[in-house]
């Protein structure tokens, strides 16, 4: 991890600015040229290591180690992969060939796994991604070679190149609505979580002007200060204050859109979101989750590397249709925007 953000130049953006600050994750991805995504995991994953702070807006901001690691001489002993005797992180492993490496780091998450299951229950279950005052030991992984790292890097900026989404493949005519709907003023699109631009409900705008109807943007109290109000009722989208687990104020909407937003939270928190969702929805509504679905089969070892090192609240598709039919809603279809991670829009709709 230090040496992935010694490569994307991460440390020396987040202390170089005019004005040290806290970053929004889209705003750092862009000064380091990273997908959004990617760069959110791993920044959830250093303020677990208390590398950076993580705050209540979901904004980041630097420590004394990020300030260090900005610093020329932290570069140069990073590249040259020594240990970092001051901010000890990580492991080490002694693998000779790429064979020996994967073994390696499979059995250390194997054999860590359990610690790794613990902590993060606790997380979940403090309502947090993760909790400021525990001594969260590390990621059984060595910082990657540098091949590795490389790879990675590429991959962040390649992605965000790309820019893939589920708008890529979801069938976005059933999002329409009718002539009846659209004349009572129904709501389109409901946006749900931190993501305080509205940057769902603008693209499906963008992309999809033959989507007509009124959209929502419901975003926590200490985010809504940062949104752009008047830029977003351009473009027929209102902001609302919402908890998501108490009652939905938006009913019967044609979709609730969340993303990369459960993943944070425990199955029982999950829950009461999802209920709340299903509450609110007509017969004909949809429940949007833009998630990682974690596969199984032979790469079910990647998804653990990716559990423990990124530190996520991953489910399969199973295990969402458990919590959704808990929920008093049916997993309809999955439509999967990016095979490689297993990013995919989960459609429900009311049971």
């Amino acid at each position: 991890m230090v040496q992935l953000g010694v490569e994307l130049g991460l440390w020396r953006a987040m202390v170089d600015s005019e004005l040290e600050r806290s970053w929004a994750v889209g705003d750092l991805a862009a000064a380091v040229d990273a997908d959004d995504t990617l760069l959110y995991r791993v920044l959830r994953k250093l303020f677990t290591l208390k590398i950076v702070t993580e705050d209540p807006d979901g904004t980041y901001g630097v420590t004394d180690v990020v300030r260090w690691l900005a610093t020329d001489a932290a570069e140069s002993d990073v590249r040259r992969r020594l240990v970092l005797r001051a901010f000890p992180l990580e492991r080490t492993h002694d693998a000779a060939t790429d064979d020996d490496f994967s073994k390696t780091t499979s059995l250390a998450i194997s054999e860590s796994l359990p610690d790794i299951l613990q902590r993060q229950r606790a997380q979940l279950d403090s309502g947090t991604s993760s909790t400021t005052n525990a001594s969260l030991a590390p990621s059984p992984l060595q910082s990657p070679r540098d091949d590795v790292v490389s790879d990675f890097v590429t991959l962040m900026r390649t992605r965000r190149q790309m820019r893939k989404s589920w708008m890529d493949v979801f069938p976005m005519p059933i999002l329409r609505l009718s002539g009846r709907d659209y004349g009572s003023g129904r709501i389109n699109f409901v946006q749900i979580g931190k993501a305080w631009d509205g940057e769902q409900c603008l693209a499906l705008r963008t992309r999809s002007p033959g989507v007509l109807g009124n959209m929502v943007l419901q975003v926590p109290e200490a985010v809504v200060a940062r949104t752009d109000q008047t830029r977003l009722a351009g473009y027929g989208v209102s902001v609302q204050v919402h908890d998501p687990s108490r009652v939905q104020p938006v009913i019967g909407a044609k979709a609730y859109y969340l993303k990369n937003f459960l993943h944070d939270l425990s199955d029982e928190r999950c829950l009461i979101i999802l209920q709340r969702l299903a509450a609110a929805c007509a017969p004909d509504s949809f429940v949007l989750i833009d998630e990682m679905i974690l596969q199984a089969g032979d790469s079910q070892q990647k998804n653990l590397q990716m559990l423990s090192y990124l530190t996520a609240m991953e489910r399969t598709r199973a295990q969402w249709e458990v919590l959704l039919t808990k929920a008093g809603l049916q997993l309809r279809r999955v439509y999967t925007y990016d095979a490689e991670l297993g990013d995919s829009v989960i459609v429900a709709v009311k049971s």
